[in-house]
């Protein structure tokens, strides 16, 4: 048991605060779940076709919302979005106390799908943020602590119903609203994480432009239609086409929210890569067709046999619903281009509020009009959807419309690339000869560069740099570089591991020949590749760069302007049999 909660809590810091803000807020959705549609027509005394009616309307609003919230998540940064979002949120909570009449419920009513909207995708991009490289299964922590917190909730929504007064559904909702503040208050205390910059020459709508993550998109609303089987289709099954009791409506949702809390991170912590992510929406396929088979044989079996056979097809259906969830996480972080994770979020989630809208009418007709076949036919359904993700994947892989980080590749005859700085020479292979100054050079001046560690700490790029477990006695540090000592979770470091180098506007980053080598893998890629000792590789934005068991991610600026640097602070990079390439160093002068 301990064990298992100490999987399901997140690591300290950034992630664990928002793991609490996500559990509290998720509390006052349990709570509206369950109370806000008697409250609407009972309470507020509306109709039901109005309330159906505007509450389809204001979910497609907020369904075509979400690339642009995204969108603006980007470009803003991801905390601050989210956490106005949230209070967005809470206002409208309180908002429906006032209701009178049927265009403020409409007016509310769009305020709440456009905030969520807003939510979900800014959301999106700040997991890919917090959660660095472990980005998918901190996101499955996180799907497992929203249950959680969606089934205490739902908990306490149940005494509101019991009580079935107006004064009580009022209390309830000023509690959800007092939960989005919480959330919104825990949101604004992580840390800042400002605006990755779009590669030169992105036009705006990267997301609707990319061909194969839309047909992912449609592939993943399609297999969404899973979600409603737990909660419409089923327990209408249940009670009008099998012979079980009646309270095993409320054991099967049981059974599936503890299977998500108790599963969803160790399934999480399996799917990390695209093709992982691929591969789990393949076996999800098949996982659902065997468990809508099995609510189909309960039709006609015993009241013992059907719940028997409801509560087996209800947790295999919980297995797939799990390998969906940790394939939809990996997917989306690593098709999408680090600089527009909340849009490509926000174009995922228009798939899934399709799925959602669509799911009564698809499922009423398949499972209940047709009956037994009709659930074999969902079954079939899902399983192609999952079995042409494979495809759709490899597609998107083949053809991200993004540029990928760029990588350097200088071909040596005879010696391996050797940097020499003018001020104070060294070589990247020692040994080497000291080479004098021979042209003129412009200077740029940039903001620092911040690089951000797998744990969210980071330092600023002011200076070049050796890093390593202990990089202080160098020779590196002995020619000037600054040393950054980085903490050893594992084996696998070296002592002075990695160089990097700020040249011309450019970061590059240097194998020292370490023994356990450094791997890169380009944004939107999920294959790392190592790079050879000693070469200069152009890190951009995006690219992540694993040396032992910690992870590196480089944040960019803007150039600030150039100004012209006497002969004496270029630096070149010399190649053997090659010419001389003047190049500008940026580190502070000595």
């Amino acid at each position: 048991m301990g064990h298992w909660l100490s999987a399901l809590v997140p690591e300290p810091g950034a992630r664990r605060r928002l793991g609490l803000g996500t559990g509290i807020y998720n509390i006052g959705t349990g709570m509206f779940m369950t109370s806000s549609v008697l409250y609407f027509t009972e309470g507020l005394k509306l109709s039901v076709s109005e309330v159906g009616l505007w509450l389809a309307v204001a979910g497609l609003i907020g369904l075509f919302a979400g690339v642009p919230m995204g969108h603006l998540a980007d470009r803003r940064g991801p905390r601050g979005v989210a956490s106005l979002s949230l209070v967005v949120l809470a206002v409208t909570m309180v908002g429906y106390i006032f209701i009178t009449h049927i265009w403020m419920f409409v007016v509310v009513t769009v305020v709440e799908m456009l905030a969520t909207a807003a939510s979900r995708a800014s959301r999106g991009g700040l997991i890919r943020r917090v959660g660095g490289e472990g980005a998918a299964a901190y996101r499955s922590q996180l799907r497992a602590i929203e249950n959680a917190g969606v089934g205490i909730g739902a908990a306490i929504g149940a005494v509101a119903l019991t009580l079935h007064t107006l004064a009580a559904y009022q209390v309830l909702f000023i509690a959800n609203a007092a939960t989005f503040l919480i959330g919104a208050w825990v949101c604004a205390r992580l840390p800042h994480f400002p605006p990755l910059p779009a590669p030169p020459g992105t036009k705006p709508g990267v997301a609707l432009r990319d061909k194969p993550f839309v047909a992912y998109t449609i592939l993943n609303g399609v297999m969404s239609l899973q979600y409603a089987v737990i909660t419409f289709a089923l327990p209408l099954w249940i009670a009008m086409k099998t012979d079980a009791p009646r309270w095993m409506v409320g054991a099967v949702l049981i059974v599936n929210t503890i299977g998500v809390v108790a599963l969803q991170v160790w399934v999480g912590r399996k799917v990390k890569t695209v093709q992982q992510g691929a591969a789990a929406m393949r076996v999800a396929g098949f996982v659902f067709l065997i468990a809508c088979g099995g609510v189909a044989v309960a039709a006609h079996l015993p009241p013992w046999a059907s719940a028997a056979v409801l509560l087996a097809a209800v947790a295999v259906h919980s297995v797939g619903e799990m390998c969906h969830a940790a394939a939809v996480f990996a997917l989306s972080f690593e098709l999408a281009p680090a600089h527009a994770q909340s849009e490509y979020v926000g174009l995922q989630d228009m798939g899934l509020g399709a799925a959602f809208a669509v799911a009564p009418a698809v499922l009423g007709f398949l499972c209940l009009g047709i009956g037994q076949v009709g659930w074999l036919l969902l079954g079939g359904l899902l399983t192609a959807a999952g079995l042409a993700t494979v495809p759709v994947v490899k597609w998107a892989l083949r053809s991200r419309p993004f540029p990928m980080s760029e990588v350097v590749d200088v071909v040596a005859e005879t010696e391996p690339a050797t940097v020499v700085l003018a001020a104070a020479p060294f070589a990247v292979r020692p040994p080497a000869r000291r080479q004098p100054p021979a042209q003129t050079t412009v200077q740029l001046h940039r903001r620092p560069e911040c690089v951000v560690l797998d744990d969210n700490s980071r330092f600023m790029l002011d200076r070049d740099c050796v890093v390593g477990r202990d990089p202080h006695s160098s020779d590196a540090v002995r020619r000037g570089l600054r040393p950054i000592q980085i903490d050893v979770r594992s084996n696998g470091m070296s002592r002075a591991h990695l160089e990097i180098r700020s040249v011309f506007g450019r970061v590059y980053i240097i194998d020292r020949q370490s023994r356990n080598g450094v791997t890169i893998r380009p944004a939107g890629h999920s294959q790392w590749t190592r790079i050879a000792p000693w070469k200069p590789v152009v890190w951009l934005p995006g690219m992540s760069v694993r040396i032992g068991s910690r992870t590196l991610r480089l944040e960019g600026n803007t150039l600030r302007g150039a100004v012209a640097a006497p002969p004496s602070s270029a630096s070149t990079v010399r190649i053997k049999h090659a010419n001389r390439i003047p190049v500008a160093s940026v580190r502070n002068p000595s």
